[in-house]
């Protein structure tokens, strides 16, 4: 079966592990990809993970692991190769690192998905978040991919060192002292004209990001990858619940919902300051939690949901433990197929 990222694939890459492998290194990747609830087609020697931008094709055997990355441009590639890198790099300590590439693989460059961005503005939006704005000439490809994207924070008191590629196109980051901050977040809003985006920061206590904003001024240099992901969720059923951590990324998914959609969003918050308007379907309700007073989780449980069928998703981002609680519940209890559902950790109590 030919994808869709196959047939408008114009940037590929292979790699090469020559050598023994750690035990079950195979079905280790494949479950590590499918806990993102990425389509993965897993055989005794071979995987297949469809990733939304790119196609990673993985086969272990005597001789070693290969793997063979397609998508369609340099910075989607960079993005899938670096999924891998990190999968690797968690499962098997050192594999990564002996990936030798070939293909379309950039060397002794910026890593095509990396971006420098500065910073224009910082303002309060609710009791607990502030709104960073800033210019990013790569706006325009950052706009190709889906919700999220990675920020990069140099050092406190320190020049900025950035990633670079070596001479055998792997991504080199910064370390020691010069060791960059790196964390997702969820874009506001992007102007691609303008080359400019805006996306918000939620505060807490020894955050190192909320430190960051607290006291940046206008000017100050960041870096920025992307694009990064985060599908939009499909359906015209939709049950999306989340606390503050989650609330950027509800917001933008039902401001760009489709005027017909249905369902319900919980949303968890401690401050009421918080519980700005929301732009969302008329079919949408929005109902709102306080964090203390009665539990996400009761409410959650037990929200409606169509039978099984096409067009109904469940969407839901939060505290770790309750992402995997949900996602055990809705798939042993309420019947949600694989791909009728997104369950992620964003922080872990």
């Amino acid at each position: 079966m030919t994808t869709t990222c196959e047939k408008e694939a114009v940037a590929r890459l292979e790699g090469q592990v020559p050598g023994g492998l750690p035990e079950g290194l195979l079905p280790a990747i494949a479950e590590a990809f499918a806990e993102y609830d990425f389509p993965v087609t897993h055989g005794a020697q071979a995987l297949v993970v469809d990733l939304p931008l790119a196609r990673l094709e993985i086969l272990c055997d005597g001789l070693g692991l290969q793997a063979r990355v397609a998508a369609r441009n340099a910075a989607q590639l960079q993005q899938a190769r670096e999924g891998l890198v990190f999968t690797l790099d968690r499962l098997a300590p050192g594999t990564a690192a002996r990936l030798r590439w070939s293909g379309d693989v950039p060397r002794n460059a910026r890593p095509a998905n990396f971006h420098h961005a500065t910073l224009r503005e910082v303002r309060p939006v609710g009791a607990s978040f502030l709104r960073v704005e800033v210019d990013c000439p790569g706006t325009a490809r950052l706009c190709e991919g889906g919700m999220h994207f990675g920020l990069c924070l140099p050092p406190a008191g320190r020049a900025p060192v950035w990633p670079v590629l070596d001479g055998d196109g792997r991504t080199v980051w910064p370390e020691g002292a010069d060791t960059l901050h790196r964390a997702a977040y969820t874009f506001v809003d992007l102007d691609p004209q303008a080359g400019r985006f805006s996306f918000d920061v939620y505060r807490h206590a020894g955050g190192r990001c909320c430190g960051w904003v607290e006291a940046a001024c206008p000017g100050d240099v960041l870096g920025v990858t992307g694009p990064g992901g985060g599908d939009f969720p499909p359906g015209d059923h939709l049950l999306i619940a989340g606390d503050e951590t989650a609330l950027p990324a509800i917001r933008r998914i039902l401001a760009l919902s489709d005027p017909g959609r249905r369902g319900l969003a919980i949303l968890e918050t401690a401050d009421p300051g918080d519980r700005l308007p929301l732009a969302a379907p008329a079919g949408m309700a929005v109902e709102w939690v306080t964090r203390g007073e009665e539990a996400l989780w009761d409410r959650l449980a037990d929200a409606p949901l169509p039978p099984p069928g096409p067009g109904r998703f469940v969407w839901v981002a939060g505290e770790q433990a309750l992402a995997r609680r949900a996602k055990a519940h809705f798939r042993d209890h309420r019947n949600l197929g694989r791909g009728e559902g997104y369950f992620a950790g964003y922080w872990q109590a």
